[in-house]
């Protein structure tokens, strides 16, 4: 019964969008190190950008975040549910490619406060290297949830709350300075560019997936 289920699993686009996803996510930290060329992308405008280490916590909700949307999705809306991770994982291999191509360094503060948000900013700091920021792969897959959320039938209360924290989550990388300035529109143009790669992609993968709710799932 068990191995009939794993099988049913494998076989099930859905779990196999979520699985290569996950697999993807470890590569991020094999990039983020020196390689080749280093460019750093500080200008002006990041002096202008205050260190706010309490926006730490929305920066750590990010991913919870966009899972718990990928799953009210794939409950409700699964022709969005597969718009969402096919982008998802494009956006990934975009970035990753560009890490490879086109190295950049975020600069951080040398010092640290005291209190619990600057401690958490250090622990971030530790065990997060300061290397593939651009495109922020925060900005955008945050950018993805936005235009997923924009096409769904969620309730118009549930949109303004989701877009909002969006935006909270688009802040939070550049005010606990995980980022500099330009990571965050490199990363809202790599997921507008890639809306259409993805649906051409997703056609062929999924001859039929504009078909698919919850009534219909192949």
């Amino acid at each position: 019964m068990l191995k009939t289920k794993i099988k049913a699993l494998i076989k099930n686009p859905d779990f196999l969008l979520l699985l290569v996803f996950l697999i993807n996510l470890p590569i991020f930290g094999l990039l983020n190190r020196p390689i080749g060329k280093v460019w750093d992308l500080y200008s002006p405008i990041d002096d202008l950008i205050p260190f706010v280490p309490a926006f730490i916590l929305i920066y750590h909700l990010w991913f919870p975040f966009l899972l718990a949307n990928a799953f009210a999705f794939y409950k409700f809306n699964r022709v969005e549910y597969r718009k969402l991770m096919a982008h998802f994982i494009l956006g990934q291999w975009a970035s990753y490619f560009t890490f490879l191509v086109f190295q950049t360094v975020v600069t951080r503060p040398s010092q640290l406060g005291s209190g619990f948000f600057n401690w958490a900013v250090s622990f971030t700091y530790n065990i997060d290297n300061n290397y593939a920021g651009f495109p922020s792969v925060h900005a955008l897959t945050t950018m993805v949830l936005i235009m997923s959320v924009l096409r769904s039938k969620h309730k118009p209360g549930y949109k303004v709350f989701a877009i909002l924290f969006c935006c909270l989550i688009l802040a939070s990388i550049l005010l606990v300075k995980q980022h500099v300035f330009w990571d965050l529109p490199g990363g809202i143009v790599y997921a507008l560019v890639l809306y259409p790669v993805m649906l051409w992609a997703l056609k062929r993968v999924f001859p039929n997936y504009q078909t698919f709710d919850l009534e219909k799932v192949s």
